[in-house]
């Protein structure tokens, strides 16, 4: 069984994989984490769980952020 902070953790990514998908920043790094913070959670690893899920919702929120850059020029 996981951990409360686990499962938010879980919880939260999940939801910010949504966000970025809705704004189409979706980061396809955000969704491997996804994945794996999923398969530690089918395992009951609560340390993978919360590694990967909190990983994933960094990667969210920075290409979220991203969305208000200015475009790089080459």
């Amino acid at each position: 069984m996981l951990t409360a902070e686990a499962g938010s953790a879980l919880q939260a990514a999940e939801q910010g994989v949504i966000e970025a998908r809705i704004k189409r920043a979706l980061w396809i790094a955000a969704v491997e984490e996804l994945s794996r913070a999923r398969a530690s959670a089918k395992q009951s690893d609560s340390a993978a769980t919360l590694r990967h899920a909190r990983e994933a919702i960094l990667l969210c929120e920075l290409s979220i952020a991203q969305l208000s850059k200015a475009p790089v020029k080459w």
